[in-house]
């Protein structure tokens, strides 16, 4: 007949496991918090990196005619800004005969809702983007808590730029969700949140003078 534990020894077992199984816990804890984490920050990133190749994709296929320099292509004209607009070439739709039109296109930082909007004008065949009616607005990135435009142009006049620097700073996902739930406490949410800042250099290069940067 085996002897039965003792009481002593069934006390220093159960403390043993249950060591152990909050050092599990914790571990998990840890784990779920490290890959929540990753999610989060592969949202923001996929957050940015679509704003990003949309403005760089419009100002790579800018419209631009070295013969008719009455038609102003970008705006504005070399000082830093929240904002730019820009004449672009874009597939109609995908069809055989591979029809482009030529729109205005505009992206906008809204600061006091921390989004960057899109709006876009469809003028035809020639355009000028002084004279664009931007609308059919649309909240484009959300949680963008800076924005800035810096175009840079070569000597003579400045119509087309040989280099736009693009900058963004964005909240993570989770900052997002509290900002979404909390409208009233934005600004101390924002006080605290993660952010990360993002840059995009775009060249246009349609042989005007280059920068002396």
């Amino acid at each position: 007949m085996k002897k039965p534990f003792t009481l002593v020894e069934v006390l220093i077992a159960m403390s043993v496991l249950s060591v152990f199984l909050l050092g599990l816990m914790q571990f998990y804890s840890s784990t779920e918090t490290v890959l929540s984490s990753g999610v989060e920050r592969t949202e923001m990133f996929e957050r940015a990196r679509i704003a990003m190749d949309m403005m760089a994709n419009d100002l790579t296929c800018i419209y631009y005619s070295q013969t008719d320099d009455d038609l102003t292509p970008f705006q504005p004209d070399g000082a830093t800004s929240d904002w730019f607009s820009v004449s672009t070439v874009r597939p109609e739709k995908l069809n055989t005969s591979a029809k482009t039109n030529i729109v205005g296109a505009k992206y906008t930082w809204n600061k006091s809702d921390q989004t960057l909007v899109y709006s876009f004008d469809n003028t035809g065949d020639t355009f000028d983007i002084k004279k664009a009616s931007f609308g059919n607005e649309t909240d484009l990135v959300e949680g963008v808590t800076d924005f800035s435009v810096k175009p840079y142009y070569g000597e003579g006049k400045k119509l087309l730029p040989s280099l736009v620097v693009i900058r963004m700073e964005l909240v993570d996902t989770r900052t997002l969700r509290r900002m979404k739930a909390n409208p009233a406490g934005k600004e101390a949410i924002l006080k605290n949140a993660n952010r990360r800042e993002f840059r995009r250099m775009v060249v246009i290069d349609r042989g005007q003078p280059k920068p002396k940067l």
